[in-house]
């Protein structure tokens, strides 16, 4: 202890109070645990405090638990305005994103998009994506679009009178509650085989040549639709995918408890494997041949919103469904009537911003 009494004229009454009144005992412990109070020790009762002292309190929504934010928040904050603190604030949501920066001479210069390390988990992040991010960039700037495996951007033509217009839009939907635009897409690919018994429902059955001798058909000539100078197998095959490839065709979403999600318009395209080809199925490549095919192709992408909140368990293929009305409209549940086939697990809680594709191969036998 460190006296304040004078040192040749004090008592030893003086000194003894001195002593006994001297507040280093209990006062240090407390001034010394200030030191650490803030980053150390942080007792309960200081942490709002402290977020409210860092400026942090809009971070709240996305870290919930206070140690946390505060050690995090306080990096973030540092380089907030920043790409950084867009990275770092979108980890605390638990995604992570490419920043995609317009070119300098677009009259947006300013609109920027996120495309996403995966498409989002549920349709509840969107809107704490959107938030973190507008807390998060630069003043000067707007979160334009968010997306992910199914971006698909507007036609933009050099960048001199002409280019002031834009032709069409970027893929995507908004949301209730976000000015953003969100693009996202899945892929669901099934393979099958387009049995005897699959034709002869649809009508189109033609049974097996094994044999290019006229003697040796086992159908009567009228139902032989196709050129006696093609090899008889490859006339066949051209025959039923010419067949099934007219009829309209839907794919039919149903939930586990076997009720109706809804019908999408599809289509059916013959094809054949090829070394590049427009179509990918399973990891193999396709291309369309009216020629020489060997598969027939059922393809459709849902719309945004198609069935949105509903989990879809299983997927089919209906033939030749028959609408009441608005025949254009591509989503709808009133198809009746038709020849359905070939079911196939889904599994999948269809989106507001989510479109799937799906395709279906089918060999034809």
């Amino acid at each position: 202890m460190t006296s304040v009494l004078p040192a040749k004229n004090a008592t030893p009454l003086e000194k003894a109070l001195d002593l006994a009144l001297a507040p280093e005992g209990r006062l240090m412990p407390s001034i010394n645990s200030i030191l650490s109070l803030k980053h150390v020790t942080r007792p309960a009762g200081i942490m709002e405090f402290l977020v409210f002292e860092y400026g942090l309190e809009p971070l709240k929504p996305f870290l919930p638990n206070l140690h946390d934010l505060i050690d995090e928040g306080r990096q973030w904050a540092r380089y907030r305005g920043t790409h950084k603190a867009v990275h770092d604030g979108l980890g605390f949501v638990g995604y992570s994103a490419t920043i995609i920066d317009p070119p300098v001479w677009q009259f947006a210069w300013a609109d920027f998009q996120l495309e996403l390390d995966r498409i989002r988990d549920d349709e509840s992040d969107l809107i704490p994506i959107d938030g973190i991010v507008g807390l998060s960039h630069p003043g000067r700037s707007n979160l334009r679009r968010v997306f992910k495996d199914y971006d698909v951007p507007a036609g933009t033509f050099v960048y001199a009178t002409h280019g002031n217009a834009i032709w069409a839009d970027d893929s995507g939907t908004y949301i209730e509650g976000s000015d953003v635009k969100w693009s996202f897409g899945r892929y669901h690919d099934f393979s099958g085989t387009l049995s005897e018994a699959d034709l002869t429902a649809l009508g189109e059955w033609i049974p097996t040549v094994v044999s290019s001798k006229w003697v040796d058909m086992d159908f009567p000539w009228e139902t032989a639709s196709f050129p006696w100078a093609n090899e008889a197998a490859l006339s066949r095959r051209r025959a039923i995918a010419k067949a099934v490839s007219a009829k309209k065709v839907w794919l039919k979403f149903m939930n586990a408890g076997d009720d109706l999600i809804g019908f999408r318009r599809a289509e059916t395209i013959p094809v054949r494997a090829a070394v590049e080809g427009a179509f990918t199925v399973n990891g193999l490549d396709y291309a369309p041949s009216d020629d020489d095919p060997t598969h027939i192709l059922v393809f459709t992408r849902t719309g945004f919103g198609d069935g949105s909140g509903q989990a879809a368990d299983k997927v089919s293929i209906l033939f030749d469904g028959t609408v009441p009305d608005k025949p254009g409209r591509l989503w709808r549940t009133d198809v009746t009537g038709g020849v359905e086939i070939h079911e196939y697990p889904f599994a999948i809680e269809l989106g507001e911003t989510v479109r799937d594709q799906i395709q279906i191969l089918a060999e034809i036998s």
